[in-house]
């Protein structure tokens, strides 16, 4: 019980406690002010080159891809794919 009064009483002395009067303009003071953050020009070169190469990265790998139309290797019989035989064979019942 000890412990539980100290606790209470340290939370009313808490609540008791009047902020200053300038806290809230002094907050508000430092929440309305614009933070300018300069740009360095490296940081835009080096995004503009990031982009450019990564464009041209995607641009060189496209172009060695071949695209080959030899439909003749497709394999139209699902049966030599899968072994349905495995499933209507009597054995397996």
């Amino acid at each position: 019980m000890k412990t539980e009064d100290y606790i209470n009483d340290f939370i009313n002395k808490e609540k008791n406690i009047e902020p200053s009067p300038f806290l809230v303009t002094r907050i508000m003071a430092k929440v309305e002010t614009p933070i300018t953050k300069s740009v360095r020009l490296w940081q835009s070169i080096a995004v503009a080159a990031s982009i450019s190469f990564v464009i041209l990265t995607g641009i060189g790998i496209g172009s060695t891809y071949n695209s080959s139309a030899n439909y003749a290797e497709l394999n139209l019989n699902d049966s030599n794919i899968e072994n349905f035989t495995l499933y209507n064979s009597a054995d397996n019942e």
